[in-house]
């Protein structure tokens, strides 16, 4: 071997000024090309230094692309929230959809309305049990309206129905009144005949507005409940669905306003 090339060699194998913490070391040997036979390095061609540089590092790319890459734990969290989200927003869907069965339940399909009933059992100390004719609700086809000729209320609604009830020796005779204060209460109710006149009692109800209402028309709210209170009797079947609407009494200012109803088919008597 050229003793040439055994310095190159030697260059290569030997670090004097490296050091062990360092990644990477790059030696570079000068030596001229008129010194090194052209049987080992072929035909140079030119009189130039030649620089030879080795560069060595620690790391193996084919180590680096064998081993494969582990997840990140932030990427884990990410996953984890987003499965939390949804999972909460599945749970209000649910309850509000919960909310929204219930509260369709109280409401008469594609009708939308609202009614405050007052059960007989609340308000009054009568007992009607045994003291009156049963009333079949197959049978109803007709609903009465009429008023109860006293004075109105907007509050304290029910001391104004005790003193009305005291007046009789039984209970009122009306299946059910409207107050001022937008309140529906049962007095002889769905299950028993009303005892007012001369009315078909075997076939009718009879709904009675609280208040005089002779010269003055029932309130916005007495009217909705009321119209409530027909929808509610055909939600319970309680009436007939060809059912018709009267009026009965001197109370020229409600039928004023049921003729405008529909169903309405006079003040008469059937």
């Amino acid at each position: 071997m050229d003793p040439n090339q055994s310095a190159v060699i030697a260059a290569l194998r030997h670090n004097p000024e490296g050091s062990a913490n360092d990644k990477s070391c790059q030696y570079t040997t000068r030596t001229s090309a008129r010194s090194l036979s052209q049987g080992t390095y072929g035909s140079l061609g030119t009189t130039e230094d030649i620089f030879i540089a080795v560069d060595v590092t620690e790391s193996s790319p084919l180590l680096e692309k064998a081993t494969p890459a582990l997840p990140t734990l932030n990427h884990t969290k990410d996953c984890l929230n987003w499965r939390s989200v949804c999972l909460l927003v599945m749970c209000v869907c649910a309850l509000g959809l919960a909310a929204y069965l219930l509260w369709r339940q109280t409401q008469l399909p594609g009708l939308g309305y609202r009614l405050s009933l007052i059960g007989h059992d609340i308000w009054s100390d009568r007992k009607l049990y045994g003291k009156g004719r049963l009333l079949d609700p197959l049978a109803v086809v007709s609903v009465y309206f009429t008023h109860t000729e006293s004075e109105g209320c907007t509050e304290d609604c029910l001391e104004l129905l005790h003193r009305l009830q005291q007046q009789r020796p039984e209970e009122l005779p009306y299946n059910f009144l409207i107050a001022g204060d937008c309140q529906a209460f049962e007095a002889r109710g769905w299950q028993y005949e009303s005892s007012y006149g001369e009315l078909p009692q075997a076939t009718s109800l009879v709904v009675a507005f609280v208040g005089n209402f002779s010269q003055r028309p029932p309130s916005v709210c007495q009217l909705q409940t009321a119209q409530a209170l027909l929808l509610e009797s055909l939600k319970r079947r309680r009436i007939q669905p060809e059912y018709r609407l009267h009026m009965v009494g001197q109370a020229e200012a409600v039928q004023q306003q049921l003729q405008r109803w529909p169903r309405y088919a006079g003040g008469e008597v059937e």
